[in-house]
């Protein structure tokens, strides 16, 4: 009985001795293979994490583009990862949801950006415009917070609407809209654009940015436009 029980706690001897090797030697090969990449990542330098960032972007096409990070994308537009967070969930809060387009979260994106743009608006960043008291629904009064949570749709309105303004495809002087709710266009302002339950307004103004954007402009002279702003292809609704 003695020599069996001697044997027995050698075997358990020898296979817990074997598991603790085993899991030494996963340890090991474990840290050999994940360390390099978390290093990399974690000692990389801002101009290294931007320049990653630039080939990530430059070469994907908008397909690709529109499921990359949100922090590449927050990069492309010229915005801290955090301000394009929240601007996208203001998009998402203050655009309509369509199975067809993203027309009215660009716009709402791009009247955003005219604001920052605009030499006579009293904000001149986008974190400020979004949270100057009033202005947009889905922004506590109170406490500035946005509460609401973005999607890819509002994420890749905001990159659409920085292609837009720069290439002077909306009129510059679009810096107002009637919110979803309050239906109507103001009677002070010029009709210019609606799509999803938004009424988007231009006003004059003759701040150097606008004129210098769009020397010809005249108030009288602007038409309603249809825009169909769709997504990529082969990409399909993403909105909350």
């Amino acid at each position: 009985m003695f020599t069996f029980l001697k044997r027995r706690w050698g075997l358990i001897v020898i296979l817990r001795s074997k598991i603790l090797s085993a899991v030494v030697i996963l340890g090991i090969i474990s840290f050999l293979t994940a360390e390099p990449v978390n290093a990399a990542m974690k000692y990389e330098t801002k101009a290294e994490r931007e320049a990653r960032y630039e080939t990530m972007w430059k070469y994907a096409t908008d397909s690709e583009r529109y499921f990359l990070p949100t922090e590449v994308k927050a990069y492309a537009c010229g915005l801290s990862t955090d301000d394009f967070k929240f601007f996208a969930r203001v998009v998402e809060g203050e655009g309509a949801d369509s199975d067809e387009n993203i027309t009215d979260k660009v716009l709402v994106a791009c009247t955003v950006l005219n604001r920052v743009n605009c030499k006579s608006w009293p904000t001149k960043n986008v974190i400020s415009t979004l949270k100057r008291p009033g202005q947009f629904t889905v922004v506590d009064r109170e406490t500035g917070e946005c509460n609401l949570a973005r999607s890819l749709d509002s994420e890749w309105a905001i990159v659409v609407a920085y292609r837009m303004v720069e290439a002077g495809e909306v009129d510059c002087h679009m810096v107002y809209y009637n919110a979803i709710g309050f239906t109507g266009y103001s009677r002070a302002f010029t009709n210019y654009a609606y799509c999803g339950g938004n009424y988007f307004s231009v006003i004059p103004c003759d701040c150097e940015f606008c004129t210098e954007k769009e020397p010809d402009w005249v108030e009288e002279e602007v038409e309603m436009v249809d825009f169909e702003i769709l997504r990529p292809e082969g990409v399909e609704p993403h909105y909350i």
